[in-house]
């Protein structure tokens, strides 16, 4: 993925495209995250929690049940991989791009991706509560049955994202361009910073919940007879 993404590009409506594997793995070693870390075509099992690295890439790997809680990237590049069940909680991912990466039933409680790229990226089942997504680039992302509690999105490039039926109790998307995003199924009666979601579609049921956090965010009051209030003789 090039350093500059348009995430207003023409291919932004389409679904991620998923990563490119191998037919087979090696095993990578535990061993501390040493500066400069290359994996390539590796299976990650181990325990990395609370390690600190300067740079790492990692291309068409495979992550299962590894432990990264409270990790530090200054620099991390990851292309065509599958992170299982893994757990990145408090993880804090600086100067991140992310390309044809799939998560599936991790916890990522917290974790901090800001100014992140993102490209052909998919959560599934995941729970990134808490998460800084603040000033996030993406092209083609999809939440999937994700729990987005609390989550930072603020000022995020998310041109065209999916979220199928996530928890977005509470997530922050203030000054976030939201243009074309489907929200089917996600819990919208709690969302900050409703007025940044022109643009995007939703289905019946979530009207009303959104037209509420949109009233509350442009600051409507609905008052049903003013006069009421206004003169103490009614």
């Amino acid at each position: 993925m090039p350093d500059s993404v348009d995430p207003m590009s023409k291919s932004a409506g389409k679904e991620p495209a998923p990563p490119q594997l191998p037919a087979d793995f090696e095993d990578a070693t535990d061993d501390p995250l040493p500066d400069g870390l290359e994996w390539h075509q590796v299976r990650v099992r181990g325990d990395f929690s609370g390690q600190v690295a300067r740079a790492v890439d990692v291309t068409e790997s495979h992550f299962v049940g590894a432990r990264m809680v409270g990790v530090e990237v200054d620099r991390l590049r990851i292309t065509d991989t599958v992170v299982d069940d893994c757990d990145l909680s408090g993880a804090v991912l600086t100067d991140a791009v992310l390309t044809r990466v799939e998560f599936r039933k991790c916890r990522m409680s917290g974790i901090i991706v800001a100014a992140a790229r993102l490209r052909d990226v998919r959560f599934v089942e995941c729970k990134l509560d808490d998460a800084n997504f603040r000033m996030t680039m993406s092209e083609r992302v999809e939440f999937d049955r994700t729990i987005l509690r609390t989550a930072d999105f603020y000022a995020a490039k998310l041109r065209s994202a999916r979220f199928w039926s996530c928890d977005l109790a509470l997530a922050q998307f203030s000054k976030a361009d939201l243009h074309g995003a489907l929200l089917h199924g996600s819990t919208l009666a709690d969302v900050l910073g409703a007025d940044s979601f022109a643009g995007v579609t939703v289905e019946t049921g979530q009207v009303l919940p959104l037209a509420l956090r949109l009233f509350a965010a442009l600051d409507i009051t609905v008052d049903d007879d003013p006069r009421d209030s206004a003169d103490p003789r009614r």
